[in-house]
């Protein structure tokens, strides 16, 4: 009887140590879901999430820019970015999300954002760069990319909040390469 009864409490242990591990916060949180962006604690992690290049190159459709390298796609240089070093998404209103991040190797400077809403979808892709065709540009260049039917002054202003950041500002190598940011700022609609 005793034999039975140790075998059944450890079986009662097994099958409920995880659900107390778990709400003690000692277990490992679930994987990133571009579903639920809300899963994942930065732009890294996101890359990892399945569809998460899918979705953005659907964005982005086939469209190309000499950001970070010459005529790459949109989607292609996000993603070499966002492979990068990330910052910690940020909560913003209406239940959308921002993720940031630099490349591995920053010039100062360089940067990509996007903003996804609670359900995956993305609402707004953004690069702070430096143009680089043949050659980089002295000056930095923030390039914000909204689709059509979704852009809305909350997204606008989400994304010039982070390219004029003072965090994004003192990473700037030469102090003179924001003079005149405002006048560098595009946002550019995508079909």
């Amino acid at each position: 009887m005793r034999r039975l009864l140790f075998k059944s409490a450890c079986l009662i242990a097994v099958l409920i140590a995880p659900s107390l591990a778990s709400a003690a916060g000692t277990l490992p949180p679930g994987p990133c879901r571009l579903i639920d962006p809300s899963t994942c604690p930065n732009a890294n992690e996101l890359v990892k999430s399945s569809g998460f290049a899918q979705a953005l190159g659907h964005f982005a459709n086939s469209a190309k820019a000499s950001y970070f390298r010459s005529n790459r796609t949109l989607s292609e240089q996000a993603l070499a970015v966002f492979a990068g070093t990330p910052e910690h998404v940020v909560l913003l209103e209406d239940k959308r999300f921002l993720f940031a991040a630099i490349p591995s190797h920053d010039r100062g400077g360089d940067a990509a954002v996007v903003i996804l809403n609670e359900f995956g979808q993305i609402q707004a892709l953004g690069f702070s760069s430096f143009h680089c065709d043949v050659a980089c540009e002295d000056h930095r260049y923030l390039d914000f990319y909204v689709r059509k039917d979704t852009q809305d002054a909350t997204v606008l202003a989400a994304l010039k909040s982070w390219g004029t950041s003072d965090k994004m500002r003192n990473s700037v190598w030469r102090s003179d390469a924001d003079d005149g940011l405002d006048g560098r700022t595009a946002v550019h609609v995508l079909p």
